[in-house]
């Protein structure tokens, strides 16, 4: 057995490494900078404490929380190892000491937050200490499109550097190439080992339960409590929602306590000891809490709201089962709740330049888009985390048994909790859509182009913000108060099909997505849809006949015209004509002239008069100069 391997059985009892940990520790024993990309529950903090026990020595540990703080320097003085940390919850000689103490070199691992660098004094004692490692927790902190930036934590390339240490680690659970990248450049890492791996959590249910009424969320989260057992952490987005999560398990008689930001210190210390000694108790946090939770039995992870990104996501899911044992991680989805996170990322970021705003919120919401589309994947959920951090993709275990194995809703919905079995969000979403029947491929009526191009207008305008029910609802004129509060309802697409039913609208959108009209769960137009818009291609759908409600009119409707092969060439130039029209004039094309108006024109000789042309259906003596305008060329050409 080599020294490293012996002293990983002596100090921490593994006979083994865990993957991607062995090279991560040679690499920091051998002085070469580090990134380790490891998610939660994957042996990452083993990657700098070992190395600190075999160098000569003390490794710094940077660390945004004084729980996560605590929780570490517990467990290791527990494995006599001499560490301690340095934090605003000790006074002022009781922190003196310990930096004396590292000083002298009576400690291995000294543990210190962020903001600590800021202070002279802290500058002078940390000068004094004979640093071997220092070590980076949680480093997508330094970056802005990490889903926990921490102005402070840009500060730590300087830091290394004045301070001259011979080693740099930086850890984190959740970081995109991006972020990585950003952790290399802040750091000033030159020829780093950068790692990605045992993203494959093969202990955990990964499952995404559909909401479709908000009083559903108590009820699953105690069926699920009930069922995977305690302990149990259930992550809320805001405050309010933590409060009334843990009072609506606290009336279904599990008992849950209550950790977030808005609670006093004495408070949030009394809810994180309770559960971190008791196996019987449910925590309701927000994200705070999520960094510091140290527990290895989790049997379950509820996300009672939908976070911000996958980084977030699965950072707190991957506190459930780091004992190894099954553990269940459920997120309880319904679209709504991307509205809290949609209002974080517009009222984040506000001591940047306007600019440097911008941009984070734009990598944001495309970060809350990939959440999205993870909550609706169809495919196996581990596969879709693991190519989102850019480790080696495998899928869920099909042939395990008793629960054993990766497993996900979508492909082993056999492995879930019993008695709690609904559909996937992707099949609710399609068995909520009511889509209209669909029949064999058609060609449309004229009022159905009509209504086409409307509804492809709102789509053009709508630019992938907003879903497919969305869309119809502003099209009906809905006054729902998500409806108002979008910028569409200022546009000629609100209410312009009052007369439809949200039914048909949202089966006659299913049709020209499968048209190839459209395209996404938020459907953006296609040069198709574009062509369709502007009426230059015909289209042939496969929806039964929709029409808007039949409005009294003064006249009765043209007749029907049968047109010769040569009339039919005209009619194509004459819609071609109309094409080039309305687009100059920057309308719709059936606002200059309608098919049958059209279809009518085509039968005229090019020598008839505007007395002819008044007997057209459609043509009166405000339109009719404009038309000739028009299509008089055509006609004589």
């Amino acid at each position: 057995m080599d020294q490293v391997t012996a002293a990983l059985e002596r100090h921490f009892g593994f006979s083994r490494f865990r993957p991607g940990q062995r090279e991560v520790v040679d690499a920091i024993l051998d002085g070469r900078a580090v990134v380790g990309v490891m998610p939660t529950g994957a042996g990452k903090s083993l990657c700098y404490q070992l190395p600190a026990l075999l160098l000569d020595g003390v490794t710094v540990v940077v660390s945004p929380l004084i729980a996560l703080m605590k929780d570490q320097v517990d467990s290791l003085r527990e494995r006599g190892i001499a560490a301690a940390y340095v934090n605003s919850s000790l006074d002022v000689g009781e922190q003196r000491r310990i930096l004396d103490d590292a000083a002298n070199g009576r400690l291995k691992l000294l543990y210190v937050s962020p903001e600590r660098f800021r202070f002279q004094g802290a500058w002078a004692a940390m000068q004094r200490i004979p640093i071997s490692l220092f070590a980076i927790d949680e480093a997508h902190c330094i970056s802005h499109w990490g889903h926990d930036f921490r102005p402070d934590y840009q500060n730590l390339g300087r830091v290394a550097r004045e301070l001259r240490v011979p080693r740099v680690a930086a850890f984190t659970a959740t970081a995109t190439q991006q972020v990585r990248f950003d952790i290399v450049r802040s750091l000033e890492l030159s020829d780093p080992l950068v790692t990605v791996a045992g993203f494959m959590r093969d202990n955990l249910h990964l499952a995404v339960l559909p909401i479709r009424r908000m009083k559903e969320k108590p009820r699953y989260a105690r069926q699920i409590i009930q069922k995977s057992g305690t302990p149990a952490v259930v992550y809320c987005a805001t405050r309010k929602n933590c409060e009334e999560a843990a009072y609506q398990l606290q009336t279904a008689g599990i008992e849950a306590v209550v950790y977030h930001g808005g609670l006093d210190d004495d408070s949030r210390s009394e809810a994180q000891n309770a559960f971190a000694s008791r196996d019987d108790l449910v925590i309701v946090a927000t994200n705070a809490f999520g960094m510091g939770v140290d527990k290895p039995n989790v049997r379950s992870v509820i996300h009672w709201d939908v976070p911000g990104s996958i980084d977030a996501y699965y950072q707190e899911a991957g506190r459930a089962g780091r004992d190894g044992k099954p553990a269940w991680c459920t997120l309880l989805f319904t679209y709504a709740d991307t509205r809290v996170q949609e209002f974080f990322i517009d009222n984040g970021g506000e001591n940047l330049p306007p600019d440097a705003r911008a941009a984070r919120a734009d990598g944001e919401r495309q970060k809350l888009k990939a959440m999205v589309r993870y909550a609706y994947e169809e495919q196996c959920r581990h596969a879709a985390i693991l190519r989102y951090f850019g480790d080696r993709v495998q899928s869920c275990d099909r042939e395990a048994e008793d629960g054993h194995g990766a497993s996900c809703d979508n492909c082993r919905p056999d492995a879930g909790l019993d008695g709690i079995v609904v559909s996937s969000p992707a099949a609710a979403r399609d068995a909520s859509r009511a889509t209209l029947p669909r029949c064999e491929p058609r060609r449309l009526t004229e009022d159905e182009e009509i209504i086409v191009q409307k509804v492809l207008s709102a789509v053009a305008r709508a630019r992938g913000r907003l879903s497919v029910r969305r869309i119809a609802r502003v099209l009906r004129g809905s006054r729902s108060k998500e409806v108002v509060r979008d910028p569409l309802v200022e546009s000629k697409s609100y209410g312009i099909l009052s007369s439809m039913s949200e039914t048909d609208l949202v089966g006659l959108l299913d049709a020209l997505g499968r048209d190839g009209c459209t395209a996404g769960r938020n459907p953006v137009l296609t040069e198709r849809g574009k062509d369709a818009m502007w009426r230059k291609v015909q289209l042939e759908l496969t929806a039964p006949p929709f029409s808007e409600k039949k409005r009294k009119k003064r006249g009765g409707a043209a007749p029907p015209v049968e047109l010769s092969a040569e009339a039919e060439d005209v009619f194509r130039q004459l819609k071609q004509a109309r094409f080039t029209a309305a687009k100059e004039r920057g309308v719709a094309p059936f606002v200059i002239a309608s098919n049958r108006v059209l279809e009518q024109l085509a039968t005229l000789q090019p020598e008839a008069s505007r007395d002819d042309w008044l007997q057209v259906r459609g043509v009166g003596e405000v339109n009719v100069d404009p038309l000739r305008e028009v299509f008089l060329p055509v006609l004589q050409g």
